[in-house]
Formats: structure tokens, sequence, C-alpha cells
């Protein structure tokens, strides 16, 4: 899970340092959404994504990235589906922001 949050602070972080202006935003919510949920989002206002691109962003190999690599956010949804989780994208559009939502079971201690 840890590998997972890691990745999307830094894919959140290049996503504000490519984004000009000021006012930059970066967010972490957490919620449970039921007694056996754990959510957590990261939230920025970065560049964005466009929604082309969102059925494509967890495919290994594929980056937007000069530079990159495509295999954080691949196996990162797959580390999430192993754990009996999910990792999802929303973007309204370049220059909107992107929110990731990592969804993973809780099991408390004891």
């Amino acid at each position: 899970m840890l590998q997972i949050v890691l990745n999307l602070l830094a894919n959140a972080k290049w996503a504000l340092d490519e984004r000009e202006g000021e006012g930059k935003r970066l967010a972490v919510r957490l919620a449970r959404p039921a007694e056996d949920r754990v959510r957590i989002q990261i939230i920025d206002n970065g560049v964005g994504i466009d929604s082309a691109l969102l059925t494509k962003i967890f495919q290994h190999g594929f980056t937007t990235r000069k530079g990159g690599h495509g295999f954080g956010l691949h196996s990162s949804a797959l580390v999430a589906r192993a754990m009996g989780g999910t990792l999802a994208a929303e973007s309204e559009g370049p220059g909107h922001g992107a929110t990731f939502t990592l969804e993973f079971p809780f099991r408390p201690a004891g």
C-alpha cells in the first residue's frame, strides 16, 4: 500500500511541477466508506489527464512523461488488485488536475 501511495504522490508532484502558475495544491483524503474498507485519495490541481488517456494510464509501458517508463501506475494497479482493492483515476481533462483513488480492505488487528 505504501508503494502505491508514494508512487501516486510522486506523480502528483510531477503534475504540479509541470503546471504553470501559482496556487498549486496537493491533498490527501482518507476515508472509511465501509467498516471493512479504506479509501485514500491523492488530489492535485496539476496538468490533468486527457479523458482519452484515462483508459490507458494503467497499461504496462504507457506514459505521458518525457523519460517515463510506464511501470508505476501499472504496477500500482496490480498491487491494489492483489490486496483485494482498486485503483482508479479521474480528471476533467488537461489543466484540471487529477484524483487517484485507492480503495482496499481493512482488517483491524486483534
